[in-house]
């Protein structure tokens, strides 16, 4: 097995697909050619002079697009769970190297590769794929609501769960660095804290939910994914009910969450309207009931003609 240098592994990678006759076995989690030419064409040149083309990719929504692109010269991507290996090989070369096909791994990145010298060490390879990448493989990729989180702004997705899960017509729409939400008649601001990695909300409370926010809160804001806090206005402010999510994400920006991740914020979100909702029905009805007045039953006096 002879080590590669990082300029030297997409050449070895372009001489096993130019010179594959029968087979060609690509593992790679991750794919984007948009900025590399050279091996889309390889690849497709390939599978038009009829070499078979095993082609695994990682299995996630996440990753859609690298199979998509896959797809698109024609090759049947295999899905795969959980893949993080990365080699390539033909009848006769294999390489086994940290670099996935992405045009960025390719120009960016100090990666490290290793050439398959002798067939035994071929043969080893063939075996590994065997024993550990197809019987990972699926057969169905991701259901079509995970594609749809994963390739959807969030804003949307966000929006039309929120109509959905509330009942409410919805919207959600970024302005001066903020997202603002109006569902079930609440105002509500969502913030990120791009140093921490958390999402802070807050919904707009009259003067009268929030004289009684202390006596309601807790039958229906419960600490769990965000923890809440009162905020008193004044001078011009609101007062507000906030919560801070507890977890830290993955990521500063939305868009780039993982499905699940992005789900679980959109649920959250929607039942931290949905209580507050709950919270502010509550407050009402117990202004209400504090303002009645019990009501006074008057006989009439009867005047007897004897009188």
């Amino acid at each position: 097995m002879k080590i590669l240098q990082p300029h030297r592994i997409s050449t070895e990678i372009l001489d096993i697909i130019y010179e594959a006759k029968q087979y060609l076995i690509i593992v790679s989690p991750y794919v984007n050619f948009k900025y590399w030419e050279s091996i889309a064409s390889a690849l497709s040149n390939a599978n038009k002079r009829g070499v078979r083309i095993d082609f695994f990719v990682r299995n996630e929504p996440d990753n859609s697009a690298s199979w998509e692109q896959v797809e698109s010269l024609g090759i049947i991507p295999r899905l795969v769970s959980n893949l993080h290996a990365k080699f390539y090989f033909n009848e006769k070369n294999g390489v086994i190297s940290s670099m996935n096909l992405l045009s960025s791994s390719n120009s960016n990145s100090i990666e490290i590769g290793c050439k398959l010298e002798t067939m035994e060490e071929l043969d080893e390879l063939k075996r590994f794929v065997k024993d550990y990448v197809t019987t990972n493989e699926v057969k169905e990729k991701p259901s079509e609501d995970d594609l749809y989180v994963s390739k959807e702004k969030f804003l949307t997705v966000l929006e039309n769960y929120l109509s959905n899960d509330t009942k409410s017509r919805s919207s959600a729409y970024f302005k001066n660095g903020a997202i603002h939400i109006k569902a079930c008649s609440n105002s509500i601001t969502m913030t990120m804290d791009k140093v921490k990695n958390k999402v802070y909300l807050d919904a707009i409370l009259s003067q009268d939910e929030a004289e009684m926010y202390n006596s309601e809160q807790s039958k229906y804001l419960t600490p769990g994914y965000f923890v809440y806090q009162f905020n008193k206005g004044g001078n011009g402010y609101h007062n507000t009910v906030g919560a801070w999510s507890q977890a830290r994400l993955s990521n500063s920006y939305l868009e780039n969450l993982r499905v699940e991740e992005k789900k679980q914020l959109i649920y959250e979100i929607s039942e931290f309207v949905k209580n507050v909702t709950k919270l502010k029905d509550a407050c009402y009805a117990a202004y209400k009931a504090s303002k009645a007045k019990p009501s006074l039953e008057i006989n009439p006096i009867k005047i007897s003609s004897e009188d």
